[in-house]
């Protein structure tokens, strides 16, 4: 039987000389180059990323400010201008931020540290723009912006760079604007986040009474989830996942305008908001 190896400690052995690097050797050059451009990739960001949560947690409570509008309180014209002038502090600091952060940048390598609160905020301001277009007549007057509307209030001018002479003399001012580009994906996925607010208006109605609001939510609900389920995009996971979340709201919804049709009154105290859709139900499409 072989003998076990003694134990050596290695703190006595000798130490390797540690060798001086050629600071002007270029591929040490090179490489410092690329940590310093790293460690800015990085800075950015988590500057992003703080800026985004501070969008985020400020259009959450600009929902849940939302939903306290009551027709028995007559406050939505009150909540409505302060949701917008709200709304519209977050465009013209923290997205002006996060732009300034992405000039000359590659805005897709920082897409995922934004997108959440990107996100947020579309739903926050789409469902503003739902509640202020309620009072109007017809059915077509409840209208939200679109991609190319939410794009185009994104734009901002430089005006740090420019000194009131150099202003006056220059003929081309386009130089100093830059927008913060809203990605049409993230515009989607937004609106799809709409739909989860809209169920909770609809049931919130009916408790207050007002049938018609109820009604009608529930109608705006079936037409948003009608476009969604016509794109066929099973591929994408994650907008499956928040259609499949808008099936399950409009069909709260819908259950709630049945108790209101059947039980009228009675409606709120009988309602069951916790009905889930069968596994075999047909929606007239494959989910494969």
């Amino acid at each position: 039987m072989p003998k076990s190896q003694p134990y050596r400690n290695n703190n006595n052995a000798p130490r390797k000389r540690q060798l001086q690097l050629d600071e002007q050797n270029p591929v040490v050059q090179a490489f410092r180059n690329y940590a310093s451009e790293l460690d800015g990739k990085h800075d950015r960001h988590e500057r992003i990323l703080k800026l985004s949560r501070d969008i985020t947690i400020e259009s959450k409570r600009i929902i849940f400010f939302l939903h306290s509008i009551d027709s028995r309180k007559q406050n939505k014209s009150k909540v409505l201008e302060e949701a917008k002038h709200r709304l519209n502090k977050l465009i013209e600091v923290n997205f002006r931020a996060i732009a300034q952060e992405l000039r000359e940048q590659d805005v897709y390598q920082f897409r995922a540290a934004y997108s959440p609160g990107l996100q947020e905020f579309i739903e926050a301001y789409t469902y503003m723009e739902y509640l202020s277009s309620e009072e109007k007549d017809g059915e077509d007057s409840k209208l939200i912006s679109s991609w190319s509307d939410l794009q185009s209030i994104m734009q901002y001018a430089d005006d740090s760079k420019k000194s009131e002479e150099d202003a006056a003399d220059s003929a081309d001012p386009i130089g100093c604007k830059f927008q913060f580009f809203v990605d049409p994906t993230e515009y989607i996925l937004g609106v799809s986040d709409l739909t989860g607010e809209l169920m909770r208006r609809c049931i919130n109605s009916l408790g207050s009474g007002d049938t018609e609001t109820c009604m009608e939510t529930c109608k705006a609900l079936q037409q948003f989830y009608t476009g969604y389920i016509s794109l066929n995009c099973q591929r994408a996971r994650e907008l499956w996942r928040k259609i499949t979340t808008m099936r399950q709201s409009m069909l709260k919804a819908e259950n709630v305008c049945y108790n209101v049709k059947v039980r009228g009154g009675e409606a709120a105290k009988c309602a069951n908001f916790d009905h889930k859709p069968a596994e075999d139900a047909d929606e007239g499409f494959s989910m494969y």
